[in-house]
């Protein structure tokens, strides 16, 4: 597994939008994509419509932060 960090916006009221940042393990960077779409969605009650994923990149173990995806991809 690799580490990604996944940059966009949530739609949290009528035309208005809301950055986020957040660290995804996953294989490749259209599984962190859709990992982060379902989070997001279970998480917060957000439509797939209202998401935009503006970048996805893939980031070395030492930038990672959260230590629940240090595990998953086996740099603990």
């Amino acid at each position: 597994m690799k580490a990604y960090r996944v940059l966009g916006e949530m739609e949290i009221a009528k035309r208005d939008w809301q950055r986020f940042s957040k660290e995804i393990a996953a294989e490749n960077e259209d599984l962190a994509r859709e990992k982060t779409l379902c989070d997001l969605g279970s998480r917060h009650g957000v439509k797939r419509r209202s998401l935009r994923i503006k970048k996805v990149m893939e980031i070395p173990p030492k930038d990672v932060t959260d230590q629940t995806i240090l595990h998953q991809i086996g740099a603990d």
